[in-house]
């Protein structure tokens, strides 16, 4: 059976130093039959870098994963809300000028002190911007999480984006198979009543209340087979991206994959 979906994985950016991007884009092009690069940027890059990394990663679809650390949409302070979505601007931006096909856009933790329905409600008046900031020119995702709790919530899990959605009908998902296993979720018939909303699936290796973003040929709790089966079974064409930490783990991830 051949895959519909794009097979691709991360490259992460937290700077401009083109020595090491270079080594890390020549063991991506390493890798034979990948269809997209997934950029995680942390970093302001210049038009310059821009124009050179869209060179370096000719021949490949190029997806975003926006910034996270530090940033919220739902946090209980209202300037850093704002800051958030500022920056969220800027990156969008700079996924067009990659020529991106999507960004993700993580929610953020919620304090203890709300809940999360109030959560689902700033997240959503706040998105609703970004989406209109966009215009159009790029497709905004949003995604699952582990459901770990504290002084800061985890969110979304499912049943939080299903409350996200009646909020934004036309809102669309990064689905994270790992963070579902973290959760113990039922995630299969979320993905059949959801599938075109989802752009992009990550796959890690994960175990429940466990370890997580591990190689998906290791022990664990997904089905790799079963799960890659299903997705051509629901004919999902969109991205899938392998999110695994260790060079050798992403090279047998891809291989089990593939084959």
């Amino acid at each position: 059976m051949v895959n519909k979906f794009s097979l691709g994985i991360f490259l992460d950016i937290f700077n401009e130093d083109r020595n090491n991007l270079q080594n890390r884009i020549n063991f991506i092009k390493s890798i034979p039959n990948l269809g997209h690069i997934e950029i995680w940027s942390e970093f302001d890059l210049s038009p310059d870098t821009i124009d050179w990394l869209k060179d370096q990663l000719y021949g490949y679809q190029i997806i975003v994963h926006g910034p996270f650390t530090g940033l919220c949409l739902v946090s209980g302070h209202k300037l850093i809300r704002q800051a958030s979505i500022n920056i969220f601007k800027k990156f969008i931006d700079q996924a067009i000028s990659l020529d991106a096909k999507l960004i993700t856009i993580h929610t953020g933790k919620y304090p203890t002190y709300f809940d999360s329905q109030i959560a689902t409600k700033l997240f959503s008046q706040n998105f609703q911007e970004l989406i209109s900031y966009a215009n159009n020119k790029i497709i905004l995702t949003t995604e699952n999480m582990p459901n770990k709790h504290g002084a800061q919530n985890d969110f979304p899990v499912l049943t939080e984006l299903i409350n996200i959605s009646k909020l934004l009908p036309d809102i669309n998902y990064t689905f994270d198979v790992g963070h579902c296993l973290e959760n113990g979720e039922d995630y299969f018939e979320f993905i059949k009543n959801n599938k075109n909303r989802i752009k992009n699936i990550h796959i890690h290796n994960a175990v429940k209340n466990g370890k997580s973003h591990y190689g998906l040929q290791l022990p664990g709790d997904l089905d790799v087979k079963k799960f890659i089966i299903f997705l051509n079974e629901i004919d999902y064409q969109g991205f899938l991206t392998v999110e695994v930490l260790n060079n050798n783990d992403k090279v047998e991830s891809i291989k089990l994959i593939q084959n």
